[in-house]
């Protein structure tokens, strides 16, 4: 169960002028990890994305998704996904509803979707399966403070343990997987330095390096015409009983035109702060999210990163006047959200004036300037605290705006509707947005080549045996998508693999 001084020890430093939120907010230090809060969002990512692209600096993966897609599909299982398909056209009824009609289909293509887990804690769904195994010992509230080698660093002997309450203990192996989150796995190879003083795996100076996340947000309103009224924005179930949310993305074709980053666009509600939205349910959704702040999803509280509440008389009198479809929305939300165990992934609500925010996430550029290193601080083990400089590059913003200056022309040549907001104001709105902190992506990025990356196609670090690396961190590029979903399948492949090992 969540520990205040075992979580505590989440704690890091943020380098100065980089946007990056709390570390101790984005990461659970328990039996499940952040499992235990995540909004159960999921999508594999493209073919496109394991492909090396020319306008894609440092992209490509050693594999391409074809060999993914057996372990997606078992991943699946895991997070009580369903049937592993995204199509619309296979796991949708009325496939061939748009999110936006009229679009063309040669640049924005509707026929993918979102899918939600439960959202699953894999804590507590695994925790019987891992008690009954007879090859399994679980040994809680123990903490990794080093990873052993050999003397010449070239195979895994093990890890040393240090618990609260002082006691200390090595436990020999020859294998040693670290599953350890994005930011703790690159923290235990950095700080693991007894026999090679720049830390394991690092021998090229790449652990650490190409800290991405995904940069999301609002690309602003678009108010539509009247002949629009079936614009898709609300949740939905796919036919085995998933909740589903119908996307827009750029063809491949399109972003290889316009050199674009891969990216999905969601219709949505306006932003929870803005009170003069004049909706009583996101009034009191705001109110509630500030209040409860911290026990929330991190990529639902986002716009909760300011402090103080803003607004607030107004906020009051869009409840006092809105009570009746409060009363109507709590009761959707107390048997769909709260007791049910499949829950409705979100607040989503109708526009009675058919205007909707336009919500994208897109990946980010790998960069090998934003990295993540060792703080000169120390925890009560004596271990340097992690230390994080994310950054984003000007292509990772002109890539968003881009596409909102196609969606914009498409609206305007379709006669669909328009953006409320001028060109300036959204770039400013999604500049603003521009910050992480949830997913912990690439610091031990997959490559064939040591000079480029930390581990190799089956994840084990490049020039030590025995060791491998299970996480977000090991992606070479990070599309679109919540990283959850690939990182289960990654791990399912490599327990494939280790088995395969072993015979």
């Amino acid at each position: 169960e969540p520990n205040r001084e075992t979580q505590a020890l989440t704690a890091g430093e943020v380098a100065k002028g980089s946007k990056h939120g709390c570390l101790s907010s984005f990461r659970k230090r328990l039996f499940g990890g952040t499992t235990s809060v995540w909004g159960g969002r999921c999508a594999p990512f493209d073919e496109l994305d394991f492909k090396q692209r020319d306008h894609v600096p440092f992209s490509g993966w050693p594999f391409q998704r074809v060999h993914l897609d057996p372990y997606y599909a078992r991943a699946h299982d895991y997070l009580h996904l369903g049937t592993y398909s995204y199509r619309n056209s296979d796991a949708l009824n009325d496939h061939e509803r748009k999110v936006i009609p009229g679009l063309s289909d040669q640049t924005w293509q509707q026929d993918t979707h979102w899918k939600f887990s439960l959202p699953t804690h894999l804590g507590k769904s695994c925790r019987r399966r891992v008690q009954e195994a007879e090859n399994i010992q679980v040994i809680l509230r123990a903490n990794v403070t080093q990873l052993l080698v050999n003397k010449d660093a070239s195979r895994a002997t093990g890890v040393e343990v240090a618990t609260l309450k002082g006691a200390r203990f090595e436990l020999a192996a020859s294998r040693v997987i670290v599953a350890a989150g994005g930011l703790e796995s690159t923290r235990l190879l950095l700080a693991s330095n007894r026999v090679v003083p720049e830390g394991l795996g690092n021998k090229f100076d790449q652990v650490g390096r190409y800290y991405g996340s995904h940069v999301s947000g609002d690309l602003g309103e678009v108010s539509f015409k009247n002949r629009a009224n079936d614009v898709h924005w609300i949740y939905e179930k796919s036919q085995d009983g998933v909740y589903a949310k119908r996307n827009l993305r750029l063809s491949e074709e399109a972003q290889k035109k316009h050199g674009l980053l891969n990216a999905r666009f969601i219709l949505t509600h306006p932003s929870f702060a803005d009170a003069s939205h004049g909706s009583s349910v996101l009034s009191a959704a705001y109110m509630a999210k500030r209040f409860f702040k911290g026990q929330i999803p991190p990529e639902y509280s986002k716009e909760l990163s300011s402090p103080g509440f803003h607004s607030v008389p107004k906020h009051l009198q869009n409840i006092i006047f809105g009570i009746p479809s409060l009363i109507k929305f709590s009761l959707h939300w107390f048997f769909q959200r709260i007791i049910a165990k499949r829950k409705y992934p979100s607040i989503s609500l109708k526009s009675k004036v058919n205007r909707y925010t336009i919500h994208f996430d897109s990946e980010q550029t790998p960069n090998p300037e934003s990295r993540v290193s060792l703080s000169e601080k120390k925890d009560q083990f004596g271990m340097p605290l992690v230390k994080v400089d994310w950054k984003f590059s000007q292509k990772d913003l002109d890539s968003v705006m881009v596409c909102y200056e196609l969606l914009r022309e498409e609206l305007a040549d379709n006669d669909l509707g328009e953006f409320t907001q001028t060109p300036e104001e959204s770039r400013s709105l999604v500049e603003k947005g521009f910050g992480v902190g949830s997913h912990h992506i690439g610091t031990t990025r997959m490559s064939s080549d040591p000079k480029t990356g930390v581990v190799d196609q089956n994840c084990q670090v490049h020039g030590i045996h025995g060791l491998f690396i299970s996480a977000p961190s090991t992606f070479s590029t990070g599309s679109f998508a919540n990283p959850v979903l690939t990182t289960v399948a990654l791990s399912i492949r490599l327990a494939d693999h280790l088995k395969s090992a072993s015979n």
